[in-house]
């Protein structure tokens, strides 16, 4: 009986060693943002270099479009690397431990191959890594609108805040739309992996080729003339 005993607690004890190594290195919490799989990717990279160092292995593998293309359809997700193996954190499915070793973490195609599998209806083009570059927090960070009524307003509100606490951020409001059609909006705009990058609620996130700053507004009209048609009347929010 003993015997059997100790066998169920050599099994039990086998059992939980396996679970805790399968343990996700870090809780994360989502900005729960309208297409956000970009930002919150950003915002994820941001949280783990603070707990696990600056030059701990992280970036954000997107996929959908070439790395010189201006598009808004695809995925984002992001890729780290702790305890010796390599994970993915994505929006939709949360953790996942990779198969792949961590020696192939900087192969695309074999980081990608096993996230990509999980999205079979879409086709997974061009998969390529993002990853920051040091930059200083915004002087002054706008302030989340959470109970704003207006969706669009309350998400632009919600990453500009988020992503300010480790990079300058623009948050502008504007309206859209051609001949009569006028549609109220608000857009994020920040820098990441060297691009000008626009965050909005209805769209996504599309990092432009231009290495402009936040605030030049020249690039941010086209930029959102580019993704909203008759865009205009931009403002800072």
């Amino acid at each position: 009986m003993k015997s059997v005993v100790k066998l169920i607690g050599r099994f039990l004890l086998v059992v939980s060693l396996a679970r805790a190594a399968e343990k996700p290195p870090m809780q994360h919490e989502l900005m729960g943002v309208a297409n956000g799989c970009f930002v919150e990717s950003v915002a994820f990279l941001d949280a783990w270099h603070d707990r696990m160092g600056a030059d701990a292995w992280a970036k954000m593998l997107r996929w959908g479009a070439r790395e010189e293309d201006e598009v808004v359809a695809g995925h984002a997700v992001a890729v780290c690397e702790a305890r010796g193996k390599l994970w993915c954190y994505d929006i939709n499915f949360g953790w996942t431990a990779l198969a792949a070793d961590v020696a192939q973490r900087e192969s695309v195609e074999a980081v990608a191959t096993p996230i990509v599998a999980r999205y079979p209806r879409i086709k997974a083009q061009f998969p390529s890594y993002f990853f920051d570059f040091a930059q200083e927090p915004a002087a002054t960070a706008p302030a989340a609108q959470v109970a704003n009524i207006n969706p669009i307003v309350r998400d632009a509100t919600i990453v500009a805040e988020k992503l300010a606490r480790h990079r300058p951020v623009n948050l502008v409001k504007f309206t859209w739309g051609l001949g009569e059609e006028k549609h109220e909006s608000a857009a994020v705009v920040f820098l990441f992996y060297g691009r000008f990058c626009v965050y909005s609620p209805e769209q996504g996130t599309v990092p432009f080729r231009d290495r402009a700053g936040v605030e030049n507004l020249r690039i941010l009209r086209l930029a959102l003339l580019r993704m909203f048609p008759g865009a205009r009347d931009l403002a800072k929010l």
